[in-house]
């Protein structure tokens, strides 16, 4: 089989569907779930109420009102600064818009409340790959492994890239079968690409 860049690039990119938007707002790093004063029945109410508008969000996201969808993100995120999952969200609607400088933005301020956002890191090393950067592109993808060594949209968009774009299919290959062992339904594609890599080792 005879790798071609565009094809391949379409193929990365559409790997991002695995990844999904962000299903829930995410509580900031190392916080409680609850207060033990009198307060934690008003905290655990104002809760509920973020995740339920979060869902609603959502829903408007998937169903295809993203305009909707990213001003409700907007309002939240403006409201809850400490919260990752709006701005997760407004960077993929913005990444699927075909603003990669806005959705580049809105990844980067995921990662400075958490470093080690997986989904962040996925999409933004979609996005370095797309700019021609490989070497970042390979630093983002391995730092969402390193957060979550099984997920998946990272680990195939990393052989991707080593497979394809570096020229290292002895590297890839590796990646390959572990995304064969690790996914409950492997892309049907999977076989060849993995009999393409073997060949060209």
């Amino acid at each position: 089989m005879i790798w071609d860049k565009k094809l391949s690039a379409g193929m990365v990119l559409g790997l991002l569907l695995l990844s999904g938007c962000a299903l829930g707002p995410d509580r900031p790093e190392g916080s409680p779930g609850g207060s033990a004063s009198g307060q934690s029945a008003a905290t655990d109410k104002s809760e509920t109420a973020l995740q339920e508008a979060f869902a609603e969000a959502v829903v408007l996201m998937e169903n295809g009102d993203v305009e909707e969808a990213a001003r409700r993100f907007e309002q939240m995120a403006a409201q809850h600064p400490e919260r990752t999952g709006p701005l997760v969200n407004l960077g993929v609607i913005a990444f699927q818009a075909g603003d990669s400088e806005l959705a580049q933005a809105r990844f980067n301020e995921v990662l400075v409340l958490n470093p080690e956002h997986r989904v962040a890191h996925n999409h933004l090393g979609v996005i370095a790959r797309n700019a021609g950067d490989f070497k970042a592109a390979e630093q983002h993808y391995r730092a969402a492994l390193s957060a979550d060594p099984e997920y998946l949209p990272a680990l195939l968009n990393l052989a991707f890239l080593l497979d394809i774009y570096l020229g290292e299919p002895a590297q890839a290959l590796p990646l390959y079968e572990r995304y064969k062992t690790l996914a409950v339904e492997p892309d049907p594609k999977l076989e060849d690409w993995i009999y393409d890599a073997k060949n060209r080792i």
